[in-house]
């Protein structure tokens, strides 16, 4: 990823939200804009793909929330795609319900943290902040 764009990142982080019910995402959208983040919204996986860039040169993000039912390429999936395709970007997988199983399953595909909801905003922006912080620290180096 380019300096300016990670130098971009330091003030005005962005997330990029896949959510395909749209008012989860209208309540997401409003908590991550009021907390300070700038945020690319995606449907689905395979939307966000997209949105993220084709052959590696993704748009500059600092983390990427996603549903674990996202319609296309579920969560798990999702989580293991992104995690190859972009390593340093963590992802934090949302679910409606508690599951230790699929919990496990996701960390070990490379997600960064698994919230169910509905998620409190406190919550969310305790766990997105922590996500973010991490991914500054390690990109830092790159600058």
């Amino acid at each position: 990823m380019e300096a300016a764009a990670l130098e971009s990142l330091k003030t005005h982080p962005r997330v990029l939200l896949i959510e395909s019910d749209q008012d989860a995402r209208k309540a997401i959208l409003a908590t991550l804009k009021k907390a300070g983040y700038t945020v690319m919204e995606a449907t689905s996986s395979d939307q966000a793909v997209l949105l993220l860039g084709v052959n590696g040169h993704s748009t500059a993000v600092s983390a990427i929330l996603c549903d674990i039912r996202a319609p296309k390429i579920k969560g798990i999936e999702a989580a293991a795609y992104f995690r190859v395709r972009y390593p340093l970007i963590p992802v934090i997988v949302t679910a409606a319900y508690p599951d230790i199983e699929w919990a496990i399953t996701l960390m070990k595909r490379g997600a960064a943290d698994y919230l169910v909801k509905p998620v409190s905003k406190d919550d969310l922006l305790m766990v997105l902040k922590s996500a973010v912080h991490r991914y500054m620290t390690i990109t830092r180096g790159s600058l």
